[in-house]
């Protein structure tokens, strides 16, 4: 609950830009690289793409699983 009362709502989706933070600062460059190979699904609401928490953390637990 927030400070009014009211339950915290989180975000499911995130903006091209902090998609890139999230996984891990990288740049628009390298996204679009592995969205254009289609290793990390987006949704597009209008003309901008979004990443699901979801995807972005099966992407993040893919590239662990290779480093091991």
């Amino acid at each position: 609950m927030n400070n009014k009362g009211e339950p915290k709502i989180e975000n499911r989706g995130f903006n091209f830009e902090n998609a890139c933070k999230y996984i891990g600062c990288v740049s628009r460059t390298t996204m679009s690289t592995l969205i254009a190979k289609g290793e990390l699904p987006f949704y597009m609401i209008g003309n901008r793409k979004y990443f699901t928490r979801e995807h972005l953390d099966a992407f993040i637990d893919k590239l662990a699983e290779k480093a091991r």
